[in-house]
C-alpha cells in the first residue's frame, strides 16, 4: 500500500500537491470533499442541509488544522493569500464591533455567529478542499447534477402547478421559482451557475458535453420564464467580461453563444411585458425598491460610521419607513443595507473583502491557462453578475444565495492555486 502510495504522488504534478494529496487521504479530508459535492447538489433544495453540511466540513477542517502532520496543509498559510485573509478578519472585526452600539444586540449576535462568521468560514473552507486534485472536477459534476434537479423541479411546477419535490406552485407569482419561494432566487441562482456550466460545456472533449448543452439549453428557458429582468442584466454585463478576456476558448463561439442567449433572453421578457415595466419607473417594484433605499439612506445619516448594529435592519426599518408596504423589509441593495447596519466603515471593509477576493481570482487567471482558465472564467462570470445584481436585490442577504457566493467563490479560489501549482512543475 505504501509503495503504490509514493507512486502516485510522484506522478507528474502529484509531487508539488503531496500536502493536499495527503489532507484528502484523511478520514476528515474525505468528510470535507464528501460534504462539498452533497452541498452543491442540495444547496437549491435545503436551508436545513446548508446548516448540516457545514457542521461536517467545518469539523473536518478543524480535524486537519489540529493534525500535527498537515496542520499547514492550506492555502491560507501561502503570502499571495494573507491580504484575502486579512480582509475576511477585518470585516468580522467591524462586525463584532457594531454590536457594541447595536439596537439590538442579540440579533446582531446571531447575524455575526449564524450568519457571517458561517457564509466565511463555507468560504474560507472550500477554498483549501478545491485545491486538491480532482475535486473541481467532481464538483462540476455535483453542480451539473444539482442544476439538472432544479429544472425538473421548475418544469413540474410549470406542467403540473407545482413543483414535484417541494411543492411550491407556479400561480402564486405566474413566474417559475423552482425548488425557491420566489422566481428571483431561482434567476440568480441560474446566474451563477450558468456560465460556469457553459465554461464546462465549451472545454469537455467526451459525450458528457452534450449533456452539458442540453442542460444549459433548458437552464436558459427557465432562466427566461423566472421574468428577473436583474438576473438577465446581470449575466450581460459578466458576459461582456467572458468576452473581453483573452480566454483559450474560441471567443467566437462563446460570443454566438452569449450573445444568442441574452438575446432570447430579452425577447421573451418583453413579450412578458416585463422589460419595459422594469425599466419604467412608476413600475410597483421599482417604486418599492425607492422607498426603501430612501430608509436606508435615511438609517446611514443617523449613524454613518458604525451603523445601527449587524443584522438589525429590519428591526429598524419601520422607524425610518418613507413608503410602499409598510412592514419590516430588507433594503433591497446589500450595499446600502450593510452601511446602515455596520456604517461607512463596515462597508469599506465589505467592499475592501470582495475586491481582493476578485483580484485574487484575476491573479489566477493572469497565471494559469487552457481548460483551467476558461472555468475560472465562467466562475468570474457569474460571481461577478452577483456582485452587481446585489446592488438591486437581497443577494448577500438571502441563506441559499449568500452560501452560492461563498461556495463558488471558494472552488474559484482553490481552482486558481491548484491550477497555478500544477503549471509550475
Amino acid at each position: 500500500m505504501s509503495s503504490f502510495r509514493e507512486t502516485l504522488l510522484n506522478l507528474p504534478f502529484a509531487a508539488a500537491l503531496k500536502g493536499h494529496s495527503r489532507s484528502a487521504s484523511t478520514l476528515a479530508g474525505l468528510v470535507q470533499e464528501g460534504s462539498l459535492y452533497a452541498l452543491l447538489f442540495l444547496l437549491p433544495f435545503s436551508k436545513a442541509a446548508i446548516e448540516v453540511l457545514f457542521g461536517f466540513l467545518f469539523f473536518g477542517w478543524l480535524a486537519d488544522r489540529l493534525n500535527p502532520k498537515i496542520r499547514t496543509d492550506t492555502v491560507w498559510l501561502r503570502p499571495a493569500f494573507r491580504p484575502l485573509a486579512w480582509a475576511i478578519l477585518g470585516y468580522l472585526a467591524v462586525c463584532a464591533l457594531s454590536i457594541g452600539i447595536s439596537s439590538d444586540p442579540a440579533s446582531s449576535i446571531r447575524g455575526l455567529i449564524g450568519k457571517w462568521l458561517e457564509y466565511l468560514l463555507y468560504f474560507i473552507i472550500v477554498a483549501d478542499v478545491a485545491a486538491r486534485p480532482k475535486v473541481l472536477e467532481r464538483s462540476l459534476q455535483a453542480l451539473a447534477w444539482g442544476a439538472a434537479f432544479v429544472f425538473l423541479e421548475a418544469i413540474s411546477q410549470e406542467r403540473y402547478g407545482c413543483g414535484f419535490f417541494l411543492g411550491y406552485r407556479l400561480d402564486f407569482f405566474q413566474r417559475m421559482t423552482g425548488p425557491y419561494e420566489n422566481p428571483l432566487d431561482l434567476a440568480t441562482y441560474l446566474m451563477v451557475v450558468f456560465p460556469v456550466l457553459l465554461m464546462h460545456a465549451v472545454t469537455r472533449r467526451t459525450a458528457s458535453r452534450w449533456f452539458l448543452w442540453g442542460l444549459l439549453a433548458l437552464l436558459a428557458g427557465c432562466l427566461a420564464r423566472t421574468g428577473a429582468v436583474g438576473a438577465w442584466l446581470g449575466l450581460s454585463a459578466g458576459s461582456l467580461v467572458m468576452l473581453m478576456w483573452k480566454s483559450p476558448v474560441r471567443r467566437s463561439t462563446t460570443f454566438l453563444l452569449v450573445a444568442a442567449g441574452l438575446a432570447a433572453g430579452v425577447l421573451i421578457l418583453h413579450h412578458q411585458g416585463r422589460l419595459g415595466a422594469k425599466l419604467s419607473l412608476s413600475d410597483i417594484g421599482t417604486q418599492d425598491r425607492l422607498h426603501m433605499w430612501q430608509a436606508a439612506i435615511k438609517m446611514i445619516r443617523d449613524r454613518p460610521l458604525l451603523g445601527h448594529g449587524l443584522n438589525t435592519f429590519m428591526a429598524n426599518y419601520l422607524r425610518y419607513w418613507v413608503g410602499g408596504e409598510h412592514q419590516p423589509r430588507y433594503a433591497h441593495n446589500c450595499y446600502l443595507q450593510v452601511a446602515a447596519e455596520t456604517g461607512f466603515i463596515g462597508l469599506a471593509a465589505f467592499l475592501g473583502l470582495l475586491w481582493l477576493l476578485f483580484a485574487r481570482i484575476v491573479a489566477g487567471l493572469r497565471r494559469i491557462s487552457s481548460a483551467d482558465q476558461s472555468i475560472l472564467l465562467g466562475f468570474a462570470v457569474g460571481l461577478f453578475a452577483f456582485a452587481l445584481q446585489a446592488g438591486i436585490d437581497t443577494n448577500f442577504y438571502s441563506m441559499r444565495q449568500v452560501t452560492l457566493f461563498f461556495v463558488m467563490a471558494g472552488l474559484a479560489v482553490g481552482l486558481s492555486e491548484r491550477a497555478s501549482i500544477r503549471q509550475q512543475t
